[in-house]
């Protein structure tokens, strides 16, 4: 029987490292689909080049899978690119075996023929992969033609290949890797978990929809509430974060999913990233009930003007109602911010940190200017302002950032604030580290207000 490798290229930890989560679907659902193919793990936050080389070499196999989570830092003020150090990863591979190399995973989605150029892979898949990855594997055992698989990438002589997809699954499956939890429970202090897929936003800025496509699609509520449990039960995991773009997307199912949970009686807590409008004090409540402890909001400006700009589909009444809510049932919130962006003015910054202070006690996390990715509304925009070219190379990190942005214009302003800005050039990774040792769990974030 074949043995497919999974390999975790990521090695990115800041603000802490993040357990491989589409690689523990991808293998969970082979699992379940194909139970006679041997499926092997490995991460690059646990090996090295040469060992990685070493145990490829050892495990022989006939396919290996390679995610990428990333393609930079998304982080205006270091612009570090990973493409060098997984053409690293790739090339201890090939080192250790001649089978096939698959890429995938969200940073690969965003340029999948550039990347498979650029690291000479095989094949690459877009979006979500437990399908795609499984006809693959079907094909190429069976020697038949692949190449019309939706979500696959192959090579052409003057080019690549991108079948489009137009079917997603809707029963995938999870179960932690055993050999990774320890590692990421005890240097994150979280594991990650998804509930849905897919985002009908259309933020100027923003990938996901674009990974993940705009039709939102839940996953299965017992599916769920089991891996929940078995985290617990077997790793003594409490302690999740719920991955989805959006997470109060279809109130109906987060609802049905709260009382599952309820009912459970598992001991877990759990964040997510939100939008702070949609969201009733009943269904906070609730939520909390069902173990709810940090709100992590996409709020990116508090000015009207700006929120417009960005095409967020809320504005800041709502941002302040909702943070109001929050802070009566003694739910952390934190504020993720950006600074800079499309349609960003002087005035509309100053209206932002104003509004801020409007807020009840909260952490602020600001990015500044906004990283430009193919086919958002955001390349077109600079492209039809003359600011960019559609011939750009983006897989570079390259940025918008408002001509009347002022850094320190905005650090002056900030000062005697009561509200707590968390800079992009502010370390906190040894205060985290400190936590993490004391046992505390969760994102941390509420400790430094």
């Amino acid at each position: 029987m074949p043995h497919l490798l999974l390999v975790s290229a990521n090695r990115f930890t800041n603000p802490y490292p993040v357990y491989p989560l589409g690689l523990s679907y991808l293998k969970s659902y082979l699992n379940r689909e194909w139970p006679e193919l041997t499926v092997t793990l490995l991460d690059m936050n646990q090996l090295n080049e040469a060992q990685l080389q070493q145990r490829v070499a050892e495990l022989a196999p006939d396919y290996v899978a390679v995610s990428l989570r990333n393609v930079d830092d998304v982080d205006l003020t270091q612009q570090r690119s990973f493409i060098d150090g997984y053409a690293q990863v790739v090339a201890a591979i090939r080192r250790g075996t001649p089978a096939p190399v698959i890429l995938g995973g969200a940073g690969y989605s965003l340029f999948p023929e550039r990347i498979l150029k650029a690291l000479e892979a095989d094949y690459g898949i877009v979006g979500e992969g437990e399908q795609t990855l499984l006809q693959l594997l079907h094909g190429l055992q069976q020697g038949s033609d692949v190449t019309l698989i939706e979500g696959l990438v192959t090579p052409e002589e003057q080019g690549c290949r991108l079948t489009p997809r137009h079917h997603h699954i809707d029963n995938p499956t999870l179960e932690f890797e055993p050999d990774l939890v320890a590692h990421y429970w005890r240097y994150s202090g979280m594991l990650n978990i998804q509930t849905k897929r897919g985002c009908p936003h259309r933020c100027v800025y923003c990938s996901y929809p674009i990974i993940d496509g705009r039709r939102v699609r839940t996953l299965k509520v017992e599916q769920i509430v089991s891996t929940l449990r078995q985290a617990w039960d077997q790793h003594g995991i409490d302690y999740v974060f719920f991955t989805d773009s959006v997470f109060n997307l279809e109130p109906e199912f987060n609802e049905a999913l709260a009382r599952a949970l309820i009912k459970e009686g598992l001991p877990t807590r759990w964040g997510a990233y939100f939008a702070p409008h949609r969201l009733s004090r009943q269904q906070l409540a609730l939520y909390q009930q069902a173990g709810l402890t940090h709100l992590e909001f996409g709020t990116e400006a508090m000015s009207d003007q700006t929120l417009a700009s960005y095409g967020k589909p809320f504005r800041f009444k709502q941002v302040l109602r909702t943070a109001e809510v929050a802070a009566d049932l003694g739910i952390h919130q934190a504020h993720f911010l950006i600074l800079g962006g499309w349609g960003e003015t002087r005035q509309t910054l100053s209206e932002t940190i104003a509004n801020a202070e409007r807020l009840p006690s909260t952490v602020l996390f600001p990015f500044y200017g906004m990283r430009v990715y193919p086919d958002t509304l955001l390349q077109q925009q600079m492209v039809a302002a003359g600011e960019l070219s559609s011939e750009d190379d983006l897989l570079h990190p390259r940025y918008y950032l408002s001509p009347e942005f002022d850094e320190a214009g905005l650090q002056q302003q900030l000062q005697g604030v009561k509200q707590r800005w968390v800079l992009p050039d502010e370390d906190q990774s040894d205060s985290i580290s400190m936590l993490r040792a004391a046992g505390k769990r969760g994102p941390l974030w509420e400790y430094i207000l």
